[in-house]
Formats: structure tokens, C-alpha cells, sequence
């Protein structure tokens, strides 16, 4: 046959396709791009790699800039061609798939398929065989990938099928992703190699693409499941049930013959019973193979698994069933095996707190719950979690058609000391993610992940309209009138990374101030429109407790506008500023309160957008992490203002184009942000703002990684505006120091929480206070409320306090120095008293350093 490798490449991608192919040589586990125009090239490389390296090619086109090491995924890819078929031999392979024996028998089945093939390669140890469609898939946005992937599944369902008809299995290697052995190269894999042969090459053969598409059943319905029956687990059976741990235990030697049989009807039903059942047997003098698998096989088809009346009555085993737990929960041991199945629709055990509470996801609302015992016994509190046939069928009561709720909350709460200690930072909620590399996107559609628990209480839609103007969002930015005109290309930078926010490893925040009629609730408004639906806009009074509780563990933008506080000291702009700080980095704790007074942690991941006429109560390090935007009084230039409206009013009609464009190239803003990092100078966290900001900016323009030059040209070009924005001052070191001192936990709740509690609390003693007393006391510490000796006081040479700074800049005494340079903080004349310490020298700071309220009381579910 004459075969061209060229040839083959234009017949199934195109003379001019999009993206760039991607060979991949296994030996060296580097990728080499190669566009259109370098096709030649292509050929080249591969005649001389393929004597001495492993190749294969991609079947979609993928992105040329990807980093050498990568291949392209799924979520990358820009052209599918059509469709590969990975079909190995059961002469190569030791498997226990039932894979066609020989080339012969595979090709046979391929010539019978309805569909004939583009093109067969025999691959060294398979064939690799190629259907081509009429025309190119083009992947313009996620629901042409959606389509895109249900064709491939639905294909290799009906060649799986075709084999599977014969005996046959082929492996489901379906996806966009897919890649193959480069045609007439070699396959090293055996140490002589192998070439990898044509065996027919048909370029006018190809599967009608439309009619490919219009055989998807709607929305990809996956084939039902056939259902497993299920087994008991014997070691739990052992474990709660006197009796059969008994008899399969250390008993079994002495065991009479009913007790050995009734046992025989339980472990028949259990997972590897038939091992287990010779195991114990065995120790019995007269035990018998033959004779018990006999016996085994009775227990098993006879009757069902032996009661628990049974077992007490007839078998008099009263020693063991009296005193049973389990005694009038459950109506035979076999039970106990079975734990808890939550089935698509009950609540599913996470594990346990230590403060003795037990944490269950709701598969149906998509939330997770914290319940007390007492709560969980409680059949109005069942039935609340799921409804009365789900635990009927789980949890028969004795009664026809009645359920036994207490036996439901034993196996819950079982079920949950069995999966552990429960761990809330493995919690996330809807946004945008990255997790081992990979972009999650949770907005409603189911998420598989075996690290995280992605949760959707309410799903976000985003709409199929058309593609979003990113040139035209970042020009309505530059018609406003900023001290500093690059701040422009910096704030669309922040639009730019806002809806993927979850997805990257730092957060800058963007504060945009300036005068009245200056411009401000409009670039605010169209803010919220393109930011739109995932963004949560919120009024400049809402409180840190608000925000938090409003966000739980979804990683959302949030906006707030007129952001001035009415309060004299400025405590609830601190605390919000306190907590956007927290945000810019990916694995911060932050504690939420649950009803029962306890905290939960879990890592906040959002970005603030703050607008206000006077920036207040900035500190230097909200500084390091909040990029501001100044703009002055606007010009009256009627023109301009004509142009603002009328963007105003284009963008209200692109819905969620902007959030669907950034999705769509999320994988790219943080490589962007590193190529542009490296050419900026000065403090790291600064480099982190601006690099964010630059490289979404650049990814939103261009939909790609920017090359090392361009890079470079971004750091010059930008590089004033990025000396501006430098911090003018060194790292607030006090502020940090006193904010790793209050939020040091003590007894779940952080020392700032109790100190709180001590000053507003100091006039009724309840158990809180007395609480709050004890913890405050023992760390060396003292609260006075009220007088001119108002403020709280830390003890100098406090031996807890080493403990809070082990392993940081502060530890061994430096906290001292460090909290002295506190703005208003003051040493006391004379020695302070201090409840375990005695009298000691001191350091005292104001009250309005300390949390403005206790952390509240939240709403109990994440």
C-alpha cells in the first residue's frame, strides 16, 4: 500500500486545521506542537524520532502554547475529526477481559460494524482503528465539548456492543482526549521493535457527523445499572452480635451442631462466606470439607438467614441475646452487616466531630449537616433527612409498613465513626476550582472527585448566548476618568480573573474610589451585569458575619459598593477588610459558628470588588493584597458619556457570555500569570497582585498563555502603574503578630472570640464567661471593659504565649516588640494582676483590636 503519513494527516484533520497537533513520545514524556504551516516539520521529527522512542498523536487539535510536558485534555481541546477505537489482543495482553484473540477475529468484527472505518493500524500488540467524520467538530465553548463527547459515547457504546454480542470486550476509551500510535512508526514496548502497520487507509469513508449527532439520546442518558445483590460484612457481624462473634470466634471449636448451622445462615450471606464459613469450621474435631460445603450450601437456599428470636429461644442462647445491644432493634444478625446504604437518596455519613457531633451530606439539597445524637434518634429529625419509604425499606419496624428510627440512627451514627474524623476543608461549594491540576467547574452538574466534596445547594445557570467582547469591556474601562490611565487594563484584569476566581492559588482584591458623579456606581453596575449570575453584589453596610454566612464554602466574587461605615471606630469595614485578606490565599482557615456553639473551619476562596468616595480603615497589610483604583470627577464630555450608556446598555443583553468566555479559558490565567511574574520586580506579593491581574487581562484579549516576549513587553508596558501600586510600607509586622495571637485556637473557638466574650459579658456570669475566664487566664491574659484602664492586657514572658508562636517570627519573646509598635497599644505603669500569673508587667492594647462581637451563631449546614 502507498501510504503517506502527510497524506493521512490532511485527510482527517484538514489542510488548515485549528490548534496544533500534539505527538507525544511515551520514552521521553514530552509533547511536540505542531500548527498547520508545520506540517513538513511534523513528518520530519517523526522519521527521525521513530526508530528510538514510542509515538503517538492526539486525536483533537489542542492549544499550541500548552507547556511541553503536556499532551491536552478534554477541557482543552479545539477540533475533533472523528472517532479512534483502541482494540487490544488477548495474545498480548494478561488480562481478565475476554479481548479478541488475534487481528483476524478483530478485523472480522470491524468489517461487520455498520460504519466502516477511515483508517486500521495494526499497533504492535492491537489495532488502532480510525472512523473519520465528513466534516471537523469545531469546540467553540463547553456545550460544543458536551456534544462533542456525548457522540464519542454513544459510538463506542455500539462498537462495545457489536463485540460484546460475539464475547468479545473492547476497552472504553472513548474521549477527546484520545491518542494513537503515529502510522509507521515502531512499538518499542517489548525490547524488539515492532512496527506499527497499515493495514487500510479508505480517505472516502466517513460517518455522518449530523446524523452521528441527532442517534445522541437526550442529554447522554447513561445505560441503567444492573443491581448487585448485597452482602453482609462478616467482621461487623462478629463485632455487635454477641452471639456469632461467639461461635465464629472462640467458640467454634466446641460449637454443637445447631448453633454451627444457625451460624452457616448467616455467613452464607456474607461477602467471601464460603472462605470465612471453612475458617471457623476447621478448628471443630469432626469438621468435614465436603460435608460443610453440603451444610453451607443448605443455610443458603433452604431458608433465610437465622432470627434473632430464633437464636434466643430455640437455641437457648439467652447468655448472649439479654444482654444485647442491638436486642429489639434488629430482627437477625445479619442486619448488623448490612451498616447503613444510603442509596442515591439518603444521607450519607462523612464522620464525626470531636465535639461529638456527626456530619451527613443531604445528596438532595447538596448540603452537609452537623446533628447531635439526641437529634439523630429523633423520627421527626429522620424524616426530615429522608422521607418515611426510604427508611421503611432500610429499617422495617416489627409493625407491617412501619419503620424502626432508632435502629436508623444507631446505623447513621455508626456509619459516621466509621468513615472519621470529618474534615470541613474538603468541602467546596459552586464556582470554579482547580483540583490536581484540572479545572472543576461545580455550578450544579455533578462533580466526581475522590479529594473534595463538591456541594450545589442551587445550581447557577449560564445561558448559550453569543461569544463575549472582551476588547469592548476592557474600552468602556478606559472612557472613565483615573488618576492613573493603566488602571483600566488593571480592573478589567480583575474581571477578567473574578468568575475563576476558585481556581487560582492567590486572590488580589480591587478597591475603586473617588468622588461623587465620578463614575463609580456605574462601573459597578456593569460589573454585576457581566459578572453575572456568579457573582454576589452586596450593599457596603453588610456585616463580615453576613458576607461569610452568605457565601458558606462557594467561591463567587463579591461585590460592595459603597463601602463607608457609620461606626465610630470603623470595626465593621476592619472586619471585612480582615477577611478579604484571609481570601487571597487558597488554604486559609476561617471559623463559622454551628448552632450548637462549636466551630467549623473551612478555606475561604472569593475576591472582593470594593467602591467608596474615602478608602477607610486600611491597614498596610490589606494593602499588600487590595489594588486601588482612584478615579476624579468625570468631564461632562457628552460624548463619552453617550458611548458609557450605550456599553451599559450592550452589556445587559450578553447574559453570561463574559462568565462562560473566562470559564472556558481558566486553565490559562494562572500559566499567564506566571510567564508575567517573572519579569516583575519588587515584593512577592505585590508581583502576585499584578501578575494576576496583567495575565487575565492578556487571556481575556487573546485566549491564550503570552510568549516570554510578550510577557516581557506587558512587565515594561505596565511598569509604572506597578511601581504606584507598590506598597509604600514595609509589612505591617504588629498587625500580623496580633492577628495570629487572636486567632490561635482555644477549645474549638480562636483566643479573639474569647476575649470578646469577656468584655461584653463581664456583667452576667454564664457558662460562656466562665469559660472565656478560665481560657483568658490561662494564657496569660486579662480583660478590663470599662474605665481609663480599659483594653486587654497580655502578660510579659506569658509561657502560653510561646506555644501560640512556636515555629513563626515571633516566637521567643519577639511577640513583645512586635505587639509594642501596635498603633494606641501602651505598657501600664505599674504591674497588672493576673489571675494565674500574679503580678506582671504588661502589655495593653484598646479594646477595638478585639472581634466586634463574638463570632455569632450560624445556620448549622455548609
Amino acid at each position: 500500500m502507498n501510504f503517506s503519513l502527510i497524506a493521512f494527516i490532511v485527510a482527517l484533520w484538514g489542510a488548515r486545521f485549528a490548534g496544533a497537533l500534539k505527538i507525544w513520545s511515551k520514552t521521553t514524556k514530552k509533547t511536540l506542537s505542531y500548527t498547520a504551516d508545520d506540517i513538513d516539520r511534523l513528518g520530519e521529527d517523526v522519521a527521525r524520532k521513530r526508530h528510538a522512542e514510542d509515538l503517538y498523536v492526539g486525536l483533537s487539535t489542542q492549544p499550541h502554547d500548552l507547556d511541553s510536558s503536556a499532551r491536552g485534555s478534554n477541557d482543552t481541546a479545539i477540533t475533533l475529526p472523528g472517532i479512534v477505537a483502541d482494540i487490544d489482543f488477548a495474545s498480548a495482553k494478561n488480562s481478565e477481559k475476554k479481548y479478541p484473540p488475534d487481528a483476524e477475529t478483530a478485523l472480522a468484527l470491524i468489517n461487520t460494524f455498520p460504519e466502516k472505518p477511515f483508517f486500521i493500524q495494526h499497533s504492535g500488540n492491537g489495532l488502532h482503528v480510525v472512523y473519520a467524520f465528513d466534516k471537523v467538530f469545531v469546540i467553540g465553548n463547553r456545550e460544543d465539548r458536551r456534544r462533542a463527547q456525548a457522540i464519542l459515547r454513544q459510538f463506542g457504546r455500539r462498537l462495545m456492543d457489536h463485540f460484546k454480542a460475539a464475547g468479545y470486550e473492547i476497552d472504553n476509551v472513548f474521549d477527546l482526549a484520545r491518542v494513537f500510535r503515529v502510522p509507521m512508526s515502531f512499538n518499542h514496548k517489548s525490547g524488539t521493535p515492532k512496527p506499527v502497520e497499515v493495514i487500510a487507509f479508505n480517505p472516502e469513508s466517513r460517518l455522518d457527523l449530523a446524523a452521528l449527532e441527532r442517534a445522541v439520546p437526550p442529554e447522554d442518558a447513561p445505560a441503567p445499572k444492573q443491581v448487585a445483590t448485597r452482602l453482609a460484612d462478616h467482621d461487623m457481624i462478629a463485632h455487635d452480635c454477641p452471639w456469632y462473634g461467639y461461635y465464629t470466634g472462640d467458640g467454634a471449636a466446641a460449637a454443637d451442631e445447631p448453633n454451627w448451622y444457625a451460624t452457616a445462615s448467616i455467613t452464607a450471606r456474607c461477602k467471601d462466606g464460603e472462605r470465612i464459613f471453612h475458617d471457623y469450621s476447621a478448628r471443630h474435631p469432626g469438621y468435614d470439607g465436603r460435608e460443610a460445603r453440603k451444610k453451607l450450601e443448605r443455610a443458603r437456599t433452604e431458608a433465610g438467614p437465622r432470627t434473632c428470636e430464633a437464636v434466643h429461644s430455640e437455641l437457648g442462647n439467652e447468655q448472649f441475646c439479654e444482654a444485647c445491644p442491638h436486642r429489639g432493634t434488629i430482627t437477625s444478625p445479619v442486619q448488623l452487616g448490612y451498616g447503613y446504604d444510603p442509596g442515591p437518596f439518603g444521607p450519607r455519613p462523612l464522620g464525626f466531630t470531636k465535639e461529638g457531633h456527626f456530619a451527613l451530606l443531604d445528596p438532595v439539597r447538596k448540603i452537609v449537616i452537623l446533628a447531635s445524637a439526641q437529634q439523630l434518634l429523633a423520627e421527626q429529625y429522620l424524616l426530615g433527612l429522608a422521607e418515611s419509604g426510604f427508611w421503611r425499606q432500610r429499617f422495617p419496624g416489627r409493625k407491617p409498613g412501619s419503620s424502626n428510627f432508632r435502629a436508623a440512627g444507631e446505623a447513621l451514627m455508626k456509619a459516621c465513626r466509621r468513615a472519621g474524623p470529618f474534615n470541613p476543608q474538603r468541602i467546596r461549594g459552586r464556582g470554579i476550582w482547580l483540583e490536581n491540576g484540572k479545572v472543576i467547574v461545580n455550578l450544579g452538574q455533578p462533580v466526581e472527585s475522590s479529594k473534595f466534596l463538591y456541594l450545589c445547594f442551587e445550581g447557577i445557570v449560564l445561558d448559550d448566548g453569543p461569544s463575549f467582547d472582551a476588547k469592548r469591556l476592557r474600552d468602556h474601562l478606559k472612557l472613565y476618568n483615573w488618576r492613573n490611565p493603566q488602571d483600566a487594563g488593571l480592573l478589567f484584569g480583575w474581571l477578567a480573573m473574578a468568575p475563576i476566581c476558585g481556581a487560582l492559588v492567590w486572590r488580589p482584591h480591587a478597591f475603586v474610589y473617588g468622588p461623587a458623579r465620578s463614575g463609580k456606581t456605574t462601573i459597578h453596575t456593569v460589573a454585576s451585569v457581566v459578572l453575572s449570575p456568579i457573582v454576589v453584589s452586596a450593599d457596603g453596610q453588610s456585616t463580615e458575619a453576613g458576607i461569610r454566612q452568605t457565601l458558606g464554602p462557594d467561591s463567587l466574587p463579591i461585590l460592595l459598593d459603597e463601602f463607608e461605615s457609620d461606626d465610630q471606630n470603623g470595626s465593621t469595614l476592619r472586619n471585612i477588610l480582615r477577611l478579604a485578606r484571609s481570601a487571597s490565599s487558597a488554604d486559609t482557615p476561617v471559623l463559622k459558628g454551628t448552632p450548637e456553639g462549636k466551630a467549623m473551619s473551612f478555606s475561604l476562596r472569593t475576591t472582593f470588588l470594593f467602591s467608596a468616595i474615602n478608602p477607610r480603615g486600611m491597614s498596610p497589610a490589606d494593602q499588600s493584597r487590595i489594588s486601588m483604583f482612584e478615579l476624579l470627577m468625570h468631564e461632562n464630555d457628552r460624548e463619552v458619556a453617550k458611548r458609557i450608556a450605550e456599553d451599559e446598555a450592550y452589556f445587559r443583553t450578553t447574559g453570561s457570555a463574559w462568565c462562560s468566555h473566562m470559564i472556558g479559558l481558566a486553565h490559562l490565567v494562572q500559566p499567564a500569570a506566571d510567564a508575567v511574574d517573572i519579569h516583575l520586580n519588587g515584593d512577592r506579593r505585590h508581583r502576585q497582585n499584578m501578575s494576576i491581574l496583567i495575565g487575565a487581562g492578556f487571556v481575556a484579549l487573546n485566549g491564550r498563555v503570552p510568549t516570554d516576549e510578550e510577557a516581557q513587553t506587558l512587565a515594561s508596558e505596565y511598569a509604572p502603574a506597578i511601581e504606584r501600586h507598590a506598597l509604600e510600607v514595609h509589612r505591617d509586622d504588629a498587625q500580623e503578630c496580633l492577628d495570629h495571637l487572636l486567632s490561635h485556637v482555644v477549645d474549638g473557638y480562636p483566643l479573639g472570640h474569647w476575649l470578646a466574650s469577656l468584655r461584653d459579658e463581664q456583667s452576667g456570669r454564664g457558662n460562656d464567661f466562665a469559660n472565656a475566664e478560665r481560657i483568658v487566664a490561662n494564657y496569660g491574659m486579662r480583660v478590663n471593659a470599662e474605665g481609663e484602664a480599659a483594653g486587654f492586657y497580655v502578660a510579659n514572658g506569658a509561657p502560653a504565649m510561646e506555644e501560640v508562636f512556636r515555629g513563626t517570627p515571633w516566637a521567643q519573646k519577639a511577640w513583645e516588640r512586635a505587639l509594642r509598635k501596635l498603633e494606641d497599644a501602651f505598657i501600664p505603669p505599674n504591674p497588672v494582676q493576673f489571675k494565674v500569673l500574679g503580678k506582671k508587667r504588661a502589655i495593653g492594647m484598646p479594646l477595638s483590636y478585639l472581634p466586634a462581637e463574638p463570632l455569632s451563631l450560624g445556620a448549622g449546614t455548609i
